[in-house]
């Protein structure tokens, strides 16, 4: 199972979950709730998760509320993906 780093990203006053995929990197919005933006990031996690079974791993895990957020988010979102790998196995939609 590979592994995928993500790490917390803040630009001016937003912070992001990124995601470093090896052909790009996805930021899923923690301190928006533009649902257009997450569902984008979500997209593109199906996209990955359909070509390779993989997890996520939190790079650095601070005190911070963000990096707590995001620690908690990793954890959900690895369940998620294993459950979605494990839905597309059972519809023949990969092998």
């Amino acid at each position: 199972m590979a592994k995928v780093k993500a790490g917390v990203e803040q630009a001016d006053d937003k912070y992001f979950l990124a995601l470093h995929l090896p052909t790009e990197t996805v930021r899923i919005p923690m301190s928006d709730d533009n649902p257009n933006h997450v569902k984008k990031a979500f997209n593109r996690l199906i996209e990955h998760a359909r070509s390779k079974d993989f997890s996520i791993e939190l790079e650095t895990v601070g005190d911070d509320l963000f990096s707590q957020v995001a620690s908690e988010y990793v954890r959900q979102l690895n369940r998620e993906i294993k459950g979605l790998r494990a839905e597309m196995k059972q519809y023949g939609l990969i092998v």
